[in-house]
């Protein structure tokens, strides 16, 4: 599926425009709460959708919950709908695909999360508006949901938006904190799409861009931002957005599920904790342990790229660099500094690890290893 993007200061008013070409008068809109008001997006949409039957959705968890999502589906429906727009970050981005893909599907909602409905036939339009530079979720095919704290992704190549308008003056507003987690997601997201087993020409060089784009401008984008910085960022997002669409994520996002869902890390800090771990350990890939079927020489060769790009002369060096930057933009490297007790973390993240996303992980990866992983950030 083929996707219409729309990207740069005042995107957001090519909305109107694209709803009036496809003669499209009934939205339901899908929205975080107080992004949506102080990214400037409600006074923006007010604006923009006059005149046209507007139902609102929004108010749902931080953390897509199948509750929510079986909520939002009920509203899709009753409202009669023949667009949904969704605004804000990742969550609301994600809970829009979900909502929109299982309203038009007539398998249960449980069914398809579980993987037992397939997903057989689109929803209606989508159009995906992202006020953060993180998720990239505008630029996938897949949406993220929890239900009792188990992390599960639902994809379809029908899940992608139907268009992008990626706005960075929507970004202006971030707070620096948050400005720092959604960037680590993406240069999170832009190194395992690079590494993953699913790697491509055209998925490493989204993650190229992306990376270099998120080094140079997301300490910036925290301490002192500049228009340039967030239009920097929101690019580098949706290239990382663009590369993990072909490739999906690996080793750190597969543990940072349980982190964020049984100890409140957000997502962002939850892959960034761990990724300079991943860093050595895929580095030490052999050939009775490469999972990437172009073998170990290539996973080697692939680390080595990102080295380079982190300005790296070894694997232990990008890990103290991850570090740094972490650190730079004002987040913690240790899970004892967020509270978290080491064995409680050990413990839960190695028995409820994601196997799905660790099994596009280069190096194969036991359950012992991934507490050795926990461990050394404990």
């Amino acid at each position: 599926m083929t996707q219409e993007i729309h990207f740069g200061r005042g995107a957001l008013d090519r909305l109107r425009p694209l709803l009036d070409r496809r003669r499209l008068t009934r939205v339901f809109l899908v929205t975080g709460t107080g992004s949506f008001l102080s990214s400037g997006a409600a006074d923006r949409l007010e604006r923009l959708l006059a005149g046209l039957v507007v139902h609102r959705y929004s108010g749902f968890a931080e953390n897509p919950r199948l509750g929510d999502a079986i909520a939002g589906v009920d509203a899709l429906r009753a409202s009669g709908s023949d667009v949904v727009v969704a605004v804000g970050g990742g969550t609301a981005l994600d809970m829009a695909k979900l909502v929109n893909i299982v309203a038009g599907q007539s398998h249960h909602i449980k069914e398809i999360v579980a993987g037992t409905a397939a997903i057989d036939r689109p929803g209606l339009p989508l159009i995906a508006v992202p006020t953060t530079a993180g998720s990239g979720s505008e630029a996938t095919h897949f949406a993220v949901v929890y239900d009792q704290h188990v992390k599960h992704s639902v994809a379809s190549p029908h899940m992608l938006p139907t268009a992008a308008i990626i706005d960075p003056v929507l970004t202006w507003s971030v707070p620096p904190r948050l400005t720092a987690v959604t960037g680590l997601d993406a240069l999170v997201q832009a190194i395992e799409s690079y590494w993953c087993i699913h790697s491509t020409a055209a998925s490493k060089a989204f993650a190229r861009h992306a990376i270099e784009l998120v080094l140079e401008h997301l300490e910036t984008s925290v301490a002192a931002p500049t228009s340039a910085s967030r239009r920097a960022m929101s690019k580098g997002a949706h290239f990382a957005g663009r590369a993990i669409n072909i490739t999906k994520t690996t080793g750190a996002h597969a543990i940072s599920y349980p982190l964020t869902a049984h100890f409140g890390v957000p997502h962002g800090h939850a892959v960034a904790l761990t990724v300079g771990e991943f860093f050595v350990y895929n580095s030490q890939v052999t050939d009775g342990d490469v999972v990437d079927r172009r073998g170990a020489d290539y996973v080697r060769e692939a680390i080595a790229d990102l080295m380079r790009l982190l300005g790296c002369q070894t694997s232990e060096d990008c890990r103290a660099r991850m570090s740094r930057l972490i650190r730079a933009v004002g987040l913690q490297t240790r899970l004892g500094e967020l509270g978290i007790p080491c064995a409680d973390a050990v413990e839960r993240v190695s028995s409820e690890v994601n196997a799905e996303r660790m099994a596009n992980n280069p190096r194969s990866i036991a359950r012992h290893d991934v507490q050795q992983l926990i461990a050394a950030v404990c």
